[in-house]
């Protein structure tokens, strides 16, 4: 595997991309004249040892090394003598991202490279995409362009928690695509019992170019604790474009190229609905959050940041935020049954200016309260984000508290 060489220290959008190199709507010619075939030369212990050395995260928000994932589901293969399973997870229920449909759209070829080649060096049994329907036709066509019959397709629902990986698994059973209760991991027992590698689609594209380039040349972008590229959903005034960005790129990089001017920007959420306020455009954008090493870094999430310009209330923005993901949990337990719907209404009545001093305290309450206690990590996200809200717009929640606002809210009522 040959290496390029190290590009010039750059951390914004991408100089070429890579994982659209085959340009719009690449089809199975275009595809091999751009990348090639997948390399035969290399052994697969070769090419997991690239895998490994990529440092490659997944690219669906959980930020777990790839290389350990593939390693656990080889190992508990083993153990149980059962073929394994591998699943491309192109769900994707964050309503602000589109990079995962935008990718299956322009390069599903690579994606299949992905999975394809993962599942020959697992000895899986089955292979799986999962996405909305209305992605199907376009993967029908790739799969029919190289002829290929060995992956099924699977139609997912479209709200919040339908991407996380346990409704995936639940919803491939004929369940309801809603998370489960955690009893393991789905490496060792996954879709009926099988151990399953379940990675989202950016990231088998990722492993396919790994596969070709070498993880030297998968590190020359990014940062050496943020190695490669992720695609970048970027939200703005009600519009949203999706770019290949650096591990780690410095966000007020990203703005300066997308022309989007510092000034014209009162904060930014970087990671989706999921993720948190910020309002320091000098932070970078990272795969997770580290606050002990890397304080003036935040996770990305599934690859959203959100734009908000100064005639928006944060506040008002939050509770729309918040409303949405009490509606949208699974009410399967009691944080997600009973805590944020308080939490929502809590947040509601901050925005609408009840004059209520214990509003803050109620919210950082709950927010505690709720942490760690639901069957996955929706009440815990939610919770993060109603309370990063706090503390980047505390001057906006004294204003509220004492019935004004510093913002044009007419839009959010």
């Amino acid at each position: 595997m040959s290496a390029t060489s190290t590009p010039p220290v750059h951390r914004g959008v991408l100089e070429e991309p890579r994982l659209l190199a085959a340009g719009p709507g690449a089809g199975w010619a275009e595809h091999l004249d751009c990348f090639g075939p997948l390399p035969q030369e290399y052994s697969d212990p070769q090419i997991l040892s690239e895998w490994e050395a990529s440092g490659l995260a997944g690219r669906g928000g959980g930020a777990f090394p790839t290389a350990r994932k593939i390693a656990a589901v080889q190992r508990a293969a083993a153990r149980s003598r059962r073929a394994p399973v591998v699943i491309g997870n192109g769900s994707e229920g964050e309503p602000l991202s589109f990079k995962d449909q935008l990718l299956l759209r322009h390069a599903p070829h690579l994606v299949l490279d992905g999975l394809l080649l993962t599942a020959r060096i697992l000895g899986a049994r089955e292979s799986y995409i999962a996405a909305k329907s209305g992605l199907h036709p376009r993967l029908l066509d790739a799969l029919a362009e190289r002829g290929e019959t060995s992956v099924s397709l699977h139609a997912t629902d479209s709200h919040f928690l339908a991407g996380q990986a346990t409704a995936v698994i639940s919803s491939m059973e004929g369940g309801p695509s809603l998370p489960r209760h955690a009893s393991g991991h789905l490496s060792d027992a996954g879709l009926a019992g099988a151990p399953t590698l379940l990675v989202n689609v950016e990231t088998l594209a990722h492993l396919a170019l790994i596969a070709r380039y070498s993880s030297s040349w998968f590190r020359t972008a990014g940062t050496a604790a943020d190695p490669g590229s992720r695609l970048l959903t970027v939200h703005d005034q009600g519009r949203y474009q999706v770019h290949e960005v650096h591990g780690s790129s410095d966000l007020s990089l990203v703005l300066e190229q997308l022309q989007i001017s510092a000034a014209s920007v009162q904060a930014v959420l970087i990671g989706g609905y999921h993720g948190q306020w910020t309002i320091d455009l000098d932070v970078r954008l990272s795969a997770a959050n580290d606050d002990r090493h890397h304080p003036a870094a935040l996770a990305a999430g599934a690859g959203v940041i959100e734009i908000m310009r100064h005639d928006i209330c944060p506040l008002a923005r939050t509770s729309q935020i918040i409303d949405y993901l009490a509606r949208a949990s699974a009410r399967q337990c009691g944080p997600c049954l009973h805590g944020l719907p308080t939490l929502a209404r809590d947040v509601q009545a901050l925005a609408q200016r009840f004059a209520d001093p214990k509003l803050p305290e109620q919210i950082n309450r709950l927010g505690a309260l709720v942490a760690g206690r639901g069957s996955c990590h929706h009440p815990d996200a939610s919770a993060r984000l109603a309370i990063s809200a706090l503390q980047v717009f505390d001057d906006e929640v004294a204003a509220h508290l004492s019935g004004t606002c510093h913002h044009n809210t007419q839009e959010q009522r």
